[in-house]
């Protein structure tokens, strides 16, 4: 019988990645850890949390770090982590970023989300801890606003009943997903998304075990999957839907848009838009159009 930090110092060791307490006990359910552990209760998970909390604090010798504190991460302080890298022979001379043209001229496009998109620069954050940025920051943000569906007097009258069809997206951008680096990537969309309506993964490839694994863990947080399509981006695919979060976390919105000057004004644009029902589009990045954007892929070399 597993107990609670016996059960977290498991599966850090096994995952060698950083960890919430919720992803811990996600993990556990997957692989019926948590039948062979003490911890019940309706949020198992917040037990964990606070045992590995106690630990550091207490305890010299404890085998726990907390890696980072919005989200709340742990790891094992045996363990060096580093992002995983791209297999060599998978090597790109392009950089993620570069593919977030593909993704703006998809969400614009797409019927499910007709968003607008905008990139969050990182590197322009205040942070608290060194690399804790990954896990909090989502690479792009859309939204979807109930005016370009609806008529004004619907959406006012949504807004007076305390309801809002506005949609809020959060995405996570990569080049390749592997067996390898599928659970990293997949618990950055997880942390970094979960102030939003709806988070996504976003690559341009996803190994067949990549896949298998996401059928699995993406149920479970309600994360969807998007293969984008470098031939033609407006045959991207949702390849797994998100589960839609009837609710936004304010909470991390406040922490965002405190320490992230391009996440403070995409918030403040939706509440002007909001306000007077116009989109201000050079708030928003660019929406390429299908001849500009085949002249971009040319000249980044982005190919699969």
């Amino acid at each position: 019988m597993y107990t609670g930090l016996k059960l977290s110092e498991l599966i850090l060791s096994e995952t060698k990645i950083p960890m919430g307490a919720e992803q811990i006990w996600a993990y556990a359910v997957e692989k019926g850890y948590d039948k062979q552990c003490g911890v019940s209760g309706k949020t198992p998970w917040r037990t964990l949390q606070a045992q590995m909390y106690v630990n550091i604090r207490d305890r010299s010798d404890s085998k726990f770090v907390q890696v980072s504190s919005k989200p709340p991460m742990f790891g094992l302080k045996d363990l060096t982590y580093v992002r995983n890298i791209e297999p060599k022979e998978k090597s790109t001379k392009f950089r993620e970023r570069d593919l977030h043209p593909l993704l703006v001229a998809y969400l614009d496009g797409d019927q499910r989300f007709k968003g607008h998109t905008k990139t969050i620069h990182h590197e322009n954050s205040t942070k608290s801890k060194k690399n804790s940025e990954k896990w909090m920051h989502p690479d792009l943000v859309s939204v979807h606003f109930p005016f370009e569906d609806l008529d004004g007097d619907t959406v006012e009258l949504a807004r007076n009943c305390g309801q809002s069809s506005t949609t809020l997206y959060s995405f996570e951008m990569k080049i390749s997903i592997t067996g390898s680096n599928v659970r990293e990537y997949f618990f950055q969309a997880v942390s970094n998304s979960s102030w939003a309506n709806e988070g996504y993964l976003v690559a341009l490839e996803y190994s067949e075990e990549a896949l298998e694994q996401l059928s699995r863990l993406c149920p479970s947080f309600g994360i969807g999957a998007i293969r984008l399509n470098v031939s033609d981006v407006h045959q991207s695919e949702v390849l797994i839907s998100a589960s839609e979060r009837e609710f936004l976390d304010f909470g991390i919105i406040d922490d965002l848009l405190v320490i992230n000057h391009d996440f403070k004004n995409f918030i403040r644009s939706i509440n002007d838009s909001m306000k007077t029902q116009r989109i201000i589009k050079t708030d928003y990045d660019i929406v390429m159009s299908d001849e500009d954007l085949n002249e971009y892929l040319a000249q980044k070399n982005i190919s699969i």
